[in-house]
């Protein structure tokens, strides 16, 4: 259809071209001539633009066929770039956490005059049975077996055996753990914060004062070992108290603690060089 519609098109050209010749050979009507001239190709002008707009769709169609594999690898291209940059953030991201948690364990409140070795947390805890994690630091770094480790905010756990250059911690949650505390008003609740195992709260066994001790407040080492459980430096922070479970006279009183460190966001940690006195 189209190519009859252009052999239309062509011949009435070359027959119009053939009568201003023609037309044109007489010169004697020279302006007449070319009024009947310009007359004809005005009158072509509509065929050839109803014609050639039925044939540039078919055009522009060809054009972007050669174009759609050139767009398709930019676009492969830009997602590339684009997953790369999230890359780039995500490790920045990381590096950001890794660089706050080292310069928080620089200015720990609780270590006063302690020596202590930053180490880095090489796995968490894998195991419903022992709950510990490993850390990238040792013997060779001076740690030993039974130092107290802390992260930025409070109580880990602590060393439970060492090579040259690597420690395991055993954790606070752990059902082995136990921490001698002081909490309450003014420290005079005594007692000692037991672990229950991974992803549970921790337990209390007050020793003293159980009339003193109220949601909200913060459990801390005690230095002490009573009641056989381990001693650790005073004035570390263990744990809060998130409920209270009164009995009758107040004799079998219960408590709820939650740990203020969260072992699977360690990235980082810090030994404490002390032993509990022999």
């Amino acid at each position: 259809m189209r190519r009859t519609g252009q052999r239309v098109t062509l011949l009435m050209l070359v027959l119009a071209s053939i009568t201003v010749l023609t037309l044109d050979y007489h010169g004697a009507a020279n302006q007449d001539l070319t009024k009947v001239r310009n007359g004809v190709l005005d009158g072509l002008a509509p065929v050839q633009r109803a014609i050639a707009s039925v044939l540039h769709p078919t055009g522009d169609a060809f054009v972007g066929a050669a174009h759609y594999g050139a767009v398709q690898q930019q676009n492969e291209a830009l997602q590339q770039q684009i997953g790369r940059l999230r890359r780039e953030v995500a490790a920045d991201n990381v590096a950001s956490q890794q660089a706050r948690q080292i310069l928080k364990l620089q200015s720990l409140p609780f270590v006063g005059n302690t020596k202590q070795v930053d180490a880095e947390v090489l796995s968490g805890p894998t195991s419903d049975f022992a709950y510990t994690l490993e850390i990238g630091k040792g013997t060779s770094s001076g740690i030993g077996v039974g130092e107290p480790v802390v992260g930025a905010s409070g109580f880990v756990g602590t060393v439970v055996s060492a090579g040259r250059s690597s420690a395991q911690v055993r954790l606070l949650q752990d059902n082995r753990s136990d921490v001698g505390v002081k909490l309450g008003v003014a420290g005079t609740a005594t007692g000692v914060v037991t672990g229950q195992g991974r992803d549970s709260a921790l337990g209390l066994q007050l020793l003293a004062g159980a009339n003193t001790v109220h949601k909200g407040e913060w459990a801390y080492t005690s230095g002490t070992s009573a009641a056989g459980a381990s001693a650790y430096p005073a004035g570390i922070p263990v744990a809060t108290v998130t409920a209270v479970h009164h009995s009758p006279g107040g004799f079998n009183d219960t408590f709820t603690l939650e740990p203020l460190v969260n072992p699977k966001t360690l990235q980082y940690v810090a030994v404490l060089r002390w032993l509990p006195p022999a």
